[in-house]
C-alpha cells in the first residue's frame, strides 16, 4: 500500500464531465509525518527459480466448488472468487498492495468515463485475448450483461430496485470497430460509486459460451447479439424472475445449459470440459477433485495480462482439519499455508505500519525457520445487528445514549489481544479504518466511542435508569423528557435483551461471554442463544418481528458484519437504508437515507465523508472487532505472494519460487 499520497482529480477527457479514473493513490493513507527508524537489517537478495510446483493449503469446507462467473449466493465466497478470478478475469481488478484501490494495469479495460452529466459510461477494451484465440471484446461485456439482466436474481451481487445493479442501466451498447462499451444510465450517479460498486461486478463472457448444447456452434444462443433493451422480465411478488421477451428467455436457456448437470453442476469435469477450458486470466485448470475441491492450475500461455506466471504448476491443497494443516506445515510439505491466532504468541505491536502494511510478530516456534507470518485483513466491517422490531427491546434500542453506552462497554483492543492473538482491526464505523485509505475519516478513525464503564452508566443514569451492576438495570424515570427513559419505555423496563449468536469456534464464544460480562457491570443482562449455525442467525435476524407473535432476537451476532465485495466503494444502501435487504433489524433514520443517497449520486468523497461520520456516531449497530481473514504462512522461498490485498484475491501470476543469491 501507497504511504502520504493525495486524492488526483478525476480525469477529464473529450466531453467527459466525470471520471472513474481515480488514480492508484486515491485510496493511499493519510500523512503520518517523518519518522525515526532504526537501521535496516541486511537484506538477502532472492532470486527467481523458473518452473516449480507451488502449493497452497486450504480448508476442504472452504475450498471452491463453483466455476462459472455469474454465481449465485450460495457460492458467493472468497474460495469461488480466487479460482475463476485466476480463470477469467473481471472487467475491472480492483487490489492494489494492501489497497482495496481500481487496479488499472490489471484490467481488462480502460478506465471509464462519464459523460452526459454522469449518465453515460465509455469503456475502451484493452484486447487481451481469449485462449481460443478470439479478443475479450466489447461485445462479451454485452454478453455478460444480457445475461445479468434476464437472469438477475441468480447472482450473488444482486440487489433490487431501479437504483441499483442492473436495475439502473437502460442500455448496453458495443461499438465492434472501436471495440468500446458503453452504459446508459437511468440518473446520474457518482463515478466512485458507479465503477467500485457497479462496474466492479462485470465479468466479459466468452461469445461460445452463448450456447444451449455442448456441440452448438458460438454464438448460436442469442444471447450476445440481443439488444439490451430488449431484454425483458417479470419479478412476482415473491422475488421470482421470469423472462418475458425472446431475448430474455434466450439468455434464460443459456443460464441454464451453463449452469446445469452436465456443465457447472458438474464439477468431476472442471478441468476437461471445452468451455472452462476458454480462459482469458492467467492460469487454466489441469485438474480439479470433485470430491474435496483441490486443484492443479498451469500457466495460460495466451494470458495478455502485464505478467505471466513461471510457475509449471500451482496446486491447491485440501486438508479437513486445521491441525492436519497445521501439521504439514510443521513437516514442511506444502508452500503456502495458514495458522490459527491460538498457535501464535500474542501480539502487542501495531495492525499496520504507518505506510499501511499488515503488520506480524513472531511465529510460532516450530515454523519460525521456514515461514514468514503474514496477516490478512478484509476489506470490511464487523457489528452485530439490533432489532429495532423487537416489541420489548426496540423503543429501547431506538434510544442513542442506549446504543453509545452499549458502544462504550465494547472493549476492542482487549478483545484482538485476549481472542485473536493480537490480529484484529477494530470497526469504529460503516468504512473500515485498517488498512488506512483516505476513505476513513478522522472522525471515525479516532474511535467515537472507547471503552468506558463510567461513561456508559453516567448516560443511564442521566436518562433515567436505576444502575445495577450485576444485577438489572430498571428505568425509574419514565418519560420523554432529555433526563426521562424516552418513548415507548415504561417505567421497569429492564435493560435485558435475547442475544443470538453464530457459535462456530471456542474463540468467538468467548468473544460473547466477555461482552455479557462487560455489559454487565452496567447492569444490561443478555440470555444468550448460542448453538447456532450461521445459516440460521442470519435468518433470524433477516425476518422481522410481527404483531402478536414471539419475537425471536433482540440482538443477532453472526461473526461476519460485511465484506465490501463486490461492491468496493463502502457505501450503505444495502446496509442501513430503510428497507434495505440487508438492513437486519429495520434500522430507519431519514438522515441517514438522505446521506446514504448523496453517496450513490455525488462524485464527492466529501458525500461519502458525511455519511460515514453520521453512521459511526449515530450507531444502527453495534461495532465490533474484525479479525484477521487469515494468518498466513508463506514459506521462505516463496516471493511475490505478499502482500495480500484486502479483497482476498490473488495475483498469482506474480508468485514464483526463489532462492538466496550466492
Amino acid at each position: 500500500m501507497m504511504g502520504k499520497r493525495r486524492l488526483g482529480r478525476l480525469a477529464v477527457r473529450g466531453t467527459a464531465v466525470a471520471s472513474a479514473a481515480i488514480v492508484l493513490a486515491a485510496w493511499g493513507s493519510a500523512s503520518t509525518g517523518p519518522t525515526t527508524a532504526k537501521p535496516a537489517p541486511p537484506v538477502t537478495h532472492m532470486v527467481r527459480v523458473k518452473g516449480g510446483t507451488l502449493t497452497v493449503a486450504e480448508t476442504a469446507a472452504d475450498g471452491p466448488n463453483y466455476i462459472f462467473p455469474m454465481m449465485g449466493e450460495a457460492y458467493f465466497f472468497p474460495a469461488n472468487l480466487q479460482l475463476i478470478y485466476l480463470l477469467y478475469r473481471p472487467l475491472y481488478w480492483f487490489g492494489v498492495g494492501n489497497s482495496p484501490a481500481l487496479n488499472e494495469g490489471l484490467s481488462l479495460g480502460e478506465l471509464p468515463v462519464y459523460s452526459n452529466h454522469g449518465r453515460t459510461v465509455t469503456i475502451k477494451m484493452k484486447g487481451y485475448k481469449w485462449s481460443n484465440g478470439e479478443s475479450v471484446s466489447a461485445r462479451d461485456v454485452v454478453f455478460w450483461m444480457n445475461m445479468l439482466k434476464a437472469n438477475a436474481t441468480s447472482w450473488g451481487g444482486y440487489v433490487p430496485g431501479t437504483d441499483q445493479f442492473p436495475g439502473d442501466v437502460t442500455n448496453v451498447s458495443a461499438d465492434d470497430k472501436t471495440d468500446t462499451v458503453t452504459f446508459s444510465l437511468d440518473a446520474s450517479y457518482s463515478s466512485y460509486w458507479f465503477s467500485y460498486d457497479e462496474l466492479s461486478q462485470v465479468t466479459p463472457l466468452p461469445i461460445a459460451w452463448d450456447v444451449t448444447t455442448a456441440d452448438a456452434k458460438a454464438g448460436s444462443g442469442g444471447c450476445s447479439s440481443a439488444l439490451y433493451s430488449s431484454i425483458t422480465t417479470s419479478m412476482s411478488p415473491s422475488g421470482v424472475l421470469s423472462p418475458v421477451s425472446a431475448s430474455a428467455k434466450a439468455c434464460a436457456a443459456v443460464y441454464r445449459f451453463l449452469t446445469g448437470n452436465t456443465e457447472a453442476a458438474d464439477l468431476g469435469t472442471y478441468a476437461t470440459n471445452p468451455l472452462w477450458k476458454i480462459v482469458d486470466g492467467p492460469f487454466t485448470l489441469a485438474a480439479f477433485a470433485a470430491t474435496d475441491y483441490g486443484a492443479t492450475l498451469v500457466p495460460n500461455p495466451s494470458y495478455s495480462g502485464p505478467a505471466k506466471s513461471s510457475l509449471a504448476k500451482l496446486v491447491l491443497v485440501p486438508f479437513t482439519t486445521d491441525a492436519a494443516e497445521y501439521k504439514a506445515l510443521q513437516s514442511g510439505t506444502i508452500d503456502v499455508g495458514y495458522v490459527t491466532a491460538p498457535d501464535l504468541p500474542t501480539y502487542r505491536g501495531r495492525a499496520f505500519s504507518r505506510a499501511g502494511q499488515a503488520l506480524a510478530g513472531r511465529n510460532a516456534p516450530s515454523l519460525t525457520g521456514s515461514y514468514k507470518l503474514e496477516a490478512v485483513y478484509l476489506w470490511a466491517i464487523n457489528y452485530f445487528a439490533l432489532n429495532y422490531t423487537s416489541p420489548s427491546a426496540g423503543p429501547i434500542l431506538a434510544r442513542l445514549y442506549i446504543r453509545q453506552a452499549l458502544q462504550s462497554l465494547m472493549n476492542q483492543t482487549g478483545w484482538i489481544r485476549a481472542f485473536d492473538a493480537g490480529y484484529g482491526a477494530p470497526t469504529y464505523g460503516p468504512v473500515p479504518v485498517l488498512p488506512p485509505t483516505v476513505l476513513a475519516t478522522a472522525q471515525e478513525s479516532s474511535n467515537p466511542y472507547p471503552y468506558s464503564v463510567s461513561r456508559a452508566k453516567h448516560l443511564l443514569r442521566s436518562h433515567g435508569w436505576k444502575v445495577v451492576p450485576g444485577g438489572v438495570t430498571t428505568c425509574v424515570k419514565p418519560g420523554t423528557a432529555s433526563d426521562e427513559c424516552g418513548p415507548g419505555i415504561a417505567k421497569g423496563a429492564p435493560l435485558s435483551f435475547n442475544y443470538l449468536y453464530y457459535e462456530g469456534n471456542a474463540s468467538f464464544d468467548d468473544q460473547v461471554q466477555a461482552l455479557a460480562a462487560a455489559w454487565a457491570q452496567a447492569g444490561i443482562k443478555l440470555h444468550l442463544e448460542g448453538s447456532k449455525i450461521f445459516d440460521d442467525v442470519i435468518n433470524t435476524a433477516a425476518a422481522p418481528c410481527t404483531a402478536g407473535k414471539a419475537c425471536a432476537w433482540d440482538m443477532a451476532n453472526w461473526d461476519g458484519g460485511w465484506d465490501y465485495e463486490p461492491d468496493y466503494y463502502p457505501t450503505g444502501e444495502q446496509l442501513f437504508a430503510a428497507g434495505a435487504e440487508s438492513n437486519f433489524g429495520e434500522y430507519s433514520d431519514p438522515t441517514a437515507d438522505k446521506l446514504i443517497a448523496a453517496t450513490n449520486t455525488s462524485s464527492s468523497l466529501g458525500a461519502l465523508y458525511s455519511y460515514e461520520n453520521y453512521i459511526a456516531t449515530h450507531l444502527p449497530d453495534i461495532w465490533q472487532p474484525q479479525t484477521t481473514v487469515e494468518l498466513n504462512e508463506v514459506g521462505n522461498d516463496v516471493c511475490g505472494f505478499e502482500p495480500e490485498n484486502p479483497l482476498f484475491t490473488w495475483v498469482a501470476e506474480d508468485w514464483y519460487l526463489c532462492k538466496a543469491e550466492k
